[in-house]
């Protein structure tokens, strides 16, 4: 994909930007908006991530998207201060 390192760059930039305007402000009606729009950002970068790999590579983009559901397994477990979750 042509520009696929700066699309990059931009999403991790508008990934922080958004995480640090819901730490600050992200009450009510707000702050469920901006998990929104992480969640949208994150699915986009889930497809285009995936999107530039070959059909030989699969077997390794398969793994790095089950590695991210682990990680997400783990940060839940800390927000819930479970011990068996992380």
């Amino acid at each position: 994909l042509p520009g696929k390192n700066f699309l990059n760059l931009v999403c991790l930039l508008t990934f922080f930007g958004l995480m640090g305007y819901f730490l600050v402000c992200g009450e009510g009606d707000l702050g469920v908006q901006l998990l929104w729009a992480v969640a949208m950002l994150s699915m986009f970068m889930g497809w285009h991530l995936v999107g530039s790999v070959g059909g030989g590579d699969m077997p390794v983009c398969i793994t790095v998207l089950n590695s991210y559901s682990g990680w997400a397994l783990v940060a839940e477990g800390f927000l819930l201060q479970s011990t068996a979750l992380t």
